[in-house]
């Protein structure tokens, strides 16, 4: 029994051993052939130790450069000076007509509609050599939309003729006629805040009128201006009556 014991024990032994030269040798392999690289590194040069380096002194901050601005000279007498091309670098015109046309495709087309064109072309003028609304319209040369909104009801201009005294005895008599002035304009534009619509109510003088009040706020800006006396004072101051000489006595 003691001899079959022993051996076991010894199998058991040997077994041990083996296995572990086996892991040993495979476990340490990869150490061992590393260790001529570890020691060609250690055969090396060292490297040269590095003083640090000394810390940057800052520079003193240098003044900022002025900016200089340079105006470009313009040459009126070069064709090809920006004043003369338009958004597409074209010359569009030097500004004399006679040479180089109208100043751009803009004015051509606004020529036909522009204000001054239909003055200098059909529009009646007054003696000063504007344009004179009023007989334009009688003449049916234009016709005044009564509003911008075209769905609003159009008002009949109001046919009615309001006198107005002159306080000197030498000057005529205004006649205000609402015809002509409700061609253009609605009631509330004048009435009550420009004029009290009532007689005897409105201390008018030539000298507010001037200033832009009660006519001045239109006339001598967009209507007729105020030396044209006669257009307003067109009626004739009526003659004092003449004293009658007493009848004579009976005799």
């Amino acid at each position: 029994m003691k001899s079959l014991f022993s051996i076991k024990f010894f199998y058991k032994i040997s077994l041990m051993i083996a296995l572990i030269v086996f892991v040993g040798h495979i476990g340490f392999k990869p150490v061992l052939a590393a260790s001529p690289a570890q020691k060609e590194t250690t055969t090396s040069t060292p490297a040269k130790e590095t003083k640090p380096a000394a810390p940057a002194q800052a520079e003193p901050a240098k003044p900022a450069a002025k900016k200089t601005t340079t105006t470009q000279v313009l040459d009126p007498k070069d064709p090809k000076n920006i004043l003369y091309l338009n958004t597409k670098g074209e010359l569009a015109g030097t500004g004399d007509p006679t040479k180089s046309g109208p100043a751009s495709e803009a004015v051509k087309a606004g020529a036909g509609w522009h204000p001054a064109a239909m003055a200098a072309a059909v529009l009646p003028k007054d003696k000063y050599g504007l344009v004179d609304w009023a007989k334009a319209v009688k003449n049916n040369v234009i016709a005044p939309r009564h509003s911008l909104d075209e769905t609003e009801e159009e008002m009949p201009a109001m046919d009615m003729n309001v006198v107005i005294e002159t306080k000197s005895d030498f000057i005529n008599d205004v006649v205000y006629p609402h015809y002509i002035h409700t061609w253009w304009l609605k009631c509330d534009v004048c009435h009550p805040k420009i004029f009290v619509p009532a007689k005897g109510q409105n201390n008018m003088t030539m000298v507010d009128i001037a200033n832009g009040k009660f006519c001045g706020r239109c006339h001598g800006k967009i209507a007729f201006p105020l030396t044209d006396c006669t257009r307003c004072h067109v009626q004739p101051k009526k003659a004092a009556a003449a004293p009658t000489a007493p009848a004579p006595a009976k005799k």
